[in-house]
């Protein structure tokens, strides 16, 4: 062994250092100064001067790159070769030329050469010569990775990726033992992984590695890079790209599992099953979501950090792929399949933030991007800020119509632009929120987006090419059909919807027929989609409330038949990505449809096949237990806990459910109550209430619980206060078909079953500034002074009411054995979801329901406690929802509601239960329960002022309690008028008609356009004017009887009513018409009452309320205009004839919408 001098070992060591920093213009210098002191050292001075003048071909050829003869290159093999041949095959000198040789072939374009010449494991080949020199100098070991990423690149060369991946991971167990010592081992490193990335994408379905090896690559990588900082290696930009690859690689990787449910490994120890146990799955979801997101962040920084602004002609391609993926993501991380606690702290409102904050910056990398002001609006909108949605709207819109016009003078296509299909389909989800969640400007902005829509489709229609023409407009894109088909029916629910708030009476008919040829046009068989169930339901719904119930039920039936089942339905809510099918979509869709088809039914008078029909809204999904789940056990003795043998609850397809749809099970559920009162009676139909308030408790959970505990608000809105109960409301009776029960029977109706009215707390809730903001106009008191505003009852009698409710429950386990088996405990309190209510009929007839009035069942939900603080409260923190809908969903998918604020989904669940609340006091009074009756109603009234209390703290202006905002809940105002009106109904129904009509004029103090409160109060004026009851009540010291102050005369007037004489008289005093006071004061009721029913038929609210048109009848009659009452009773007369047993609009929250 030749003894080196010190000199030389400087040398060789200065020489290794340099090749290792890439310090390739200092190598030829060194090489020559080695080459003196260590002559014997040839094969290492002749390796470093080619691997100096290779690495000068890579790095300054030009694209169009010489041939490597030209360079000199060809003739460094033969030198190589025979200063390998001098060395021993242990010697790491020769294994470095031998890389060197490799890596000649390489660049020489010769792959098949280079992976004959490199080793086939090079990583025991480095142990090896480990072995035999003590340790490895620097550069062989950057030799050794260098080498395996040069022979498994060349192997994709020739084809061989298989091999390749091979080779690829034969090195990863020796890296994970090293360090990052240099810039060359660091850049071939992190070549070699990067390129191991990208071929372990799941995404790319090549099944080259499977996805738990993917996962040890991407995480090998993530190592390194941590290890030896994020700008490893080269700072070239083909480096910084390939790095950005792997990491985007990595990202597709890991969206990918989550995407397809795939195993997933936290770690390397464990391996993992196709479904973890129930108590692991969060914590994996949990490491899952942290992943993700650490390397979303890492590859994002790189990305912007990287990418230049484009040219206005040109487009950041890799900035829009970036952004697909990551609301691909986020569409699968904040849906059904995924919860808040597997997200982590923000839970799903935590993703959708960080999307938005995504979705900016990917902006500033990118040039008028309509795909990123798509996705803004879309998730701006699924977390309820729907002015910021429709902002990026606006802006989208328009730089989408200036694109269009550019291509259309240019007669070229700009790729930058959304295609019309997208627009089309974008243009009509703008249509869906705005009708579905807005008040009347809003649907003033959805007509002029139809208008808009209009004119486009027209311009389109004008430029299709004539058949069997020869030339077509250059470059036109094609639209899809069933994108058109998504257009005109978006366009036909923005005109239905515009229906409702018109104040143009005579043009109301226009809009509803151009509604209905819209939506007829959109399942034209031309378009493909004739199947589509959401233009069916509100084609059914827009020809119903025009009273071709005959059409509406053809066209209800044909949604419900199996047709739509196996037809794609490209629903205009889910518009924006490729949504999975809903498990139960389908039924979950047709439960609307069911509940039309029975209010249709129930207009021709077909009571039991309507019955039959909301039956079948539960019947569809079989057993009830798959829809309402089954109970934990909460409420239930030991002995029945061990016969099941578990103790553990199953949800149920509701607790899937957004909160429109709950809320439109509990419609079916009213309407099954209604129908029980028509065909039994009254007095039957209260006994179904207590299930109403159950279900109410099964489905949103207990109110007191779900106000302290506010983390996940459902998005909630309440159904239309019901327009005539009953079938046939002004013409007769709102009693049964049948004979109603004897004197005896009614007398005996206020000792009826009821369910448990619980009265809240009476204590005053504390408020801010110590008083309520109203309107100016509208000032009232709450502490109602008047002798009937204290309607509770005494605790001790709720308390006995509650009691003898939990023996009910308990005893009447045996008597329901002949009902299918039902969800068990309706339990309340902090347990929301053990509140399980039973199907209510949805196997059983809705009469047999009621038949027993002992059915199992726990505490009513009622009013909500006082003492939680408002929205944004430092720990309230706002949690919204951030999923929307998909562009092309699946038949069965259904795109989940967007999370309001605490404070929103609060009105819309105070706004549902009081509406439950006044349905049940109708139902009372008309059973003569007037106890009952006045309870309920004084909950209804303890909901609003508790509501108003909580609002007043969050707002200090009158505007917001006359705002009802987005989501379908009311306002306060409309909240007291609901509650005052049916206080009125309740005195109207005992004979105390002074006493309701200053209810009914609180409630218009609050609400001046309140249908039920105008009908009620004109009635009352008109019954003064008539003289069949006094101008004021009569004022007695003693108790007097009712039958007295029914016929008592207002002082100054006779019993029997004078003739009608002033009928063509001036109302005004004079000379020759000198009218009394009193008169005057009649006149002024009645001129009052026609002036009220005159402008409330007008309106949407009541252009079809037959009661409101009864009374307007009366009141032209009492004026004399009998030629015009006649004319108004025929019209009464017709829409009694289409009259359901509830309104319409009772069938589904979204009006139009599903």
């Amino acid at each position: 062994m030749v003894t080196e001098s010190a000199k030389a070992v400087g040398y060789i060591q200065q020489l290794d250092e340099a090749r290792c920093a890439g310090r390739w213009q200092d190598v030829p210098e060194l090489c020559r100064k080695v080459e003196k002191h260590a002559p014997h050292r040839r094969c290492l001075t002749t390796t470093g001067r080619a691997e100096a003048q290779i690495a000068a071909y890579t790095t300054q050829r030009p694209s169009t790159a010489a041939s490597t003869a030209s360079t000199g290159l060809s003739q460094t093999a033969p030198t190589l070769l025979s200063a390998i041949e001098g060395e021993s095959d242990l010697s790491q000198e020769g294994f470095q030329a031998n890389v060197c040789l490799g890596w000649l072939h390489y660049v020489s374009d010769e792959p098949g050469l280079a992976v004959s010449r490199l080793p086939d494991s090079l990583d025991t080949v480095a142990a090896r010569l480990d072995g035999q020199a003590g340790s490895l100098t620097g550069w062989s070991k950057v030799c050794v990775v260098k080498g395996t990423f040069l022979k498994g690149s060349a192997q994709e060369r020739t084809g061989a990726t298989t091999d390749a991946v091979k080779t690829y991971t034969s090195i990863l167990p020796w890296l994970s033992s090293q360090t990052a010592e240099s810039a060359q081992f660091r850049m071939w490193t992190e070549s070699l992984l990067g390129r191991l990335c990208q071929l372990s994408d799941q995404s790319e379905g090549s099944n080259l590695i499977s996805p738990s090896d993917a996962l040890q690559t991407f995480r090998a990588f993530d190592k390194f890079s941590e290890g030896s900082g994020r700008s490893a290696g080269s700072a070239t930009a083909d480096h910084a790209k390939s790095r950005r690859l792997a990491w985007k690689s990595y990202y597709d990787t890991l969206s990918t599992i989550i995407h397809r449910d795939l195993p997933y490994e936290a770690g390397t120890a464990q391996a993992a099953t196709e479904k973890p146990a129930a108590p692991n799955r969060t914590a994996l979801r949990l490491q899952q979501r942290a992943e993700l997101k650490r390397v979303e962040t890492i590859y994002e920084n790189l990305l912007i950090k990287e990418t230049h602004f484009p040219k206005a002609s040109e487009s950041n391609r890799e900035i829009e792929v970036w952004v697909e993926s990551v609301i691909s993501n986020w569409r699968v991380l904040c849906g059904a399949s995924w919860t808040d606690s597997d997200l982590g702290e923000g839970g799903k409102e935590g993703v959708g933030r960080s999307v938005i904050d995504i979705l900016y910056r990917a902006a500033t990398k990118t040039f008028h991007s309509t795909q990123i002001l798509r996705y803004l609006f879309t998730v701006h909108a699924s977390l309820a800020e729907f002015e910021l949605a429709f902002k990026a709207f606006g802006s989208y819109i328009e730089i989408v119509t200036r694109g269009k016009d550019r291509a259309e003078q240019e007669g070229q296509t700009d790729e930058g632009v959304d295609d019309d299909s997208t627009v089309l389909r974008t243009s009509a989800e703008a249509i869906r929120l705005l009708c579905r969640f807005g008040c009347r400007k809003d649907a003033e902005k959805a007509v002029e987006i139809g208008r808009n829509l209009e004119k486009w489709l027209s311009h389109y229609e004008d430029t299709k090419p004539a058949t069997g023409a020869s030339e077509v407009p250059a470059k036109r894109a094609l639209v899809e059909p069933t994108a058109l088909a998504t257009a005109y029916s978006a366009i036909g629910v923005a005109q239905a919807h515009w229906a409702q708030f018109t104040y143009d009476a005579d043009a109301r008919a226009g809009i509803q027929a151009k509604a209905i040829q819209l939506l007829r046009k959109s399942l034209s068989p031309i378009f493909e989609d004739s199947s589509n169930v959401d233009a069916l339901y509100a084609l059914a719904v827009v020809l119903a409330e025009t009273r071709d119930i005959v059409g509406a039920i053809k066209v209800a039936k044909r949604a419900l038949s199996s047709a739509t089942k196996t037809q794609a339905a490209y629903s205009t809510d889910g518009v924006l990505s490729s949504g999975s099918a809903t498990e139960f979509g389908r039924e979950r869709k047709l439960v609307p449809l069911w509940h039309l088809l029975a209010l249709l039914l129930t207009s021709r008078s077909e009571y039991t096949a309507a019955e039959k029909a909301c039956e079948a809204a539960f019947a569809q999904f079989g057993d009830p237990t798959i829809l309402f789940g089954t109970d934990d056990g909460t409420v239930r003795s030991e002995h029945l806990k061990e016969a099941t043998g578990h103790n553990g609850s199953t949800p149920g397809v509701v607790d899937r459910m957004g909160s429109f749809e709950k809320t439109g099970i509990l419609q079916i559920k009213m309407t099954q109550l209604a129908l029980i009162e028509v065909t039994d009676g009254a007095i039957a139909a209260v006994d179904g209430c207590d299930e109403l308030l159950a279900l109410y408790g099964r489905l949103f959970g207990s109110p007191a619980a779900e106000k302290v505990k506010l983390d996940v608000p459902a998005t909630l809105a309440p159904p239309q206060t019901s327009t005539g109960t009953t079938k046939g409301g002004i013409f007769r009776g709102r009693g049964s078909i049948r004979s109603q029960k004897d004197a005896s029977a009614r007398s005996s109706a206020t000792g009826l079953t009821a369910p448990v009215i619980q009265v809240t707390d009476d204590k005053p809730v504390p408020q801010a500034n110590g008083h309520h903001h109203h309107l100016p106009h509208l000032i009232h008191h709450h502490k109602h002074e008047d002798g009937q505003s204290n309607v509770a009852r005494s605790s001790s009698k709720l308390r006995k009411r509650s009691t003898s409710l939990g023996q009910r429950s308990a005893t009447g386990a045996s008597q329901s054995a002949e009902a299918p088996s039902m969800p068990e405990n309706v339990s309340n309190g902090a347990a929301a979801q053990g509140f399980a209510a039973r199907p209510l009929s949805s196997a059983s007839s809705p009469r047999k329901s009621v038949e027993s009035s002992e059915t199992p069942l726990g505490p009513i939900a009622h009013n909500l406690p006082h003492a939680s603080p408002p929205q944004g409260h430092e720990h309230q923190p706002p949690r919204q929802d951030t999923r929307l809908p998909a562009p092309l969903p699946d038949t069965n998918y259904i795109p989940p509601d967007p999370r309001f604020s605490k404070l929103q989904d609060r009105r819309q669940k105070v706004s549902l239960l009081v509406d439950i609340w006044i349905f049940t006091a109708a139902l009372y009074a008309r059973a003569q329960a007037f106890d009952d009756a006045r309870d309920a109603v004084a909950e209804a009234l303890k909901l609003v002022e508790t509501f108003e209390n909580e609002l007043s703290l969050e707002f200090s202006t009158a505007k917001a309690l006359a705002d009802k905002g987005w989501g379908g809940g009311k306002s306060v105002e409309e909240l007291w008028a609901d509650a005052y009106n049916a206080r009125g109904e309740l005195l109207l129904a005992q004979a105390l008609k002074h006493e309701a009509r200053t209810a009914f004029e609180r409630a218009l103090l609050h609400f001046p356009d309140h249908p039920q409160a105008i009908v009620g109060l004109s009635n009352i004026l008109l019954d003064i004017f008539t003289q069949d009851i006094p101008m004021e009540p009569v004022v007695t010291t003693a108790i007097t009887p009712l039958s007295q102050i029914q016929t008592a005369p207002a002082s100054g007037t006779t019993t029997e009513p004078e003739p009608k004489k002033h009928h063509l008289t001036s109302h005004i005093p004079s000379a020759e018409n000198q009218l009394s006071p009193p008169e005057l004061s009649r006149l002024a009721a009645r001129d009052r009452a026609f002036g009220l029913l005159s402008t409330l038929t007008k309106l949407g609210a009541g252009w079809d309320y037959s009661e409101a048109w009864y009374a307007l009848a009366r009141a032209y009659e009492e004026s004399g205009q009998i030629e015009k009452a006649k004319e108004v009773l025929w019209w009464c007369v017709e829409l009694e004839d289409t009259h359901p047993v509830r309104n319409w609009r009772s069938v589904a929250l979204g009006g139009f919408v599903l």
